[in-house]
């Protein structure tokens, strides 16, 4: 179990953020990735955007803290990461891709990882700096920003087998996709919102007129 433990929370993530096309090859062919792992990074993820909500340095943070909503902020994190991973998987079935749903959600987690870290020391450092040092904070997390999309990048080239280009093109189509998804969403929405609406009146009729 120990074992199990280092390997999966610290040896192969380490590895990957050193040599990251051997270890996202590894996680495809030998299946060195972990979903236990993968979803560590989203709880992780989510906690530090509510407790960046609210524990952020008062000297840059502007929220009001008094009308939280830890699940519209959960949210912020579940949905785009469900999003990205359908659309992407939607878009190189069709590009013949060879990544699965799974695999593409792992590598997404993994990808994240550094950048969640990056958050978390951006946060600690946000309670400590000066008005003029805050310049760190914002840095540490414009480069996990771009650590995220370097790896995500690497990531998905590997496990769908995919060149620059076409990966880089698969990339632009996950996000004609994503769009395409939230508009069958918003539409699927108001329609269930139209049926309730008039289940409810229907229902109302029949009382007023029978009873």
């Amino acid at each position: 179990m120990r074992q199990w433990l280092f390997n999966t929370f610290w040896r192969f993530p380490t590895r990957l953020l050193l040599r990251p096309f051997k270890q996202f090859d590894a996680l495809k062919y030998e299946h060195a990735g972990s979903y236990a792992f993968a979803f560590f990074v989203l709880f992780l993820e989510a906690l530090v955007v509510i407790m960046d909500y609210v524990y952020k340095g008062f000297l840059i943070n502007y929220s009001d803290i008094y009308r939280i909503n830890s699940l519209y902020l959960t949210l912020t994190v579940l949905f785009p990461v469900a999003l990205f991973v359908v659309g992407n998987w939607c878009v190189t079935t069709l590009l013949d891709g060879k990544g699965k749903l799974g695999e593409i959600f792992q590598v997404t987690m993994y990808a994240m990882f550094p950048m969640c870290l990056l958050q978390w020391v951006a946060l600690l450092l946000s309670n400590v700096l000066i008005l003029d040092e805050m310049v760190i904070v914002t840095a540490l997390q414009s480069i996990g920003a771009v650590l995220f999309a370097l790896y995500l990048f690497i990531g998905l080239a590997v496990i769908h087998e995919y060149g620059f280009g076409r990966c880089m093109g698969g990339l632009l189509l996950t996000v004609v996709a994503m769009m395409i998804l939230v508009f069958i969403l918003m539409l699927l929405f108001a329609l269930v919102s139209d049926v309730v609406d008039f289940v409810r009146v229907f229902s109302k009729e029949l009382m007023l007129k029978f009873f």
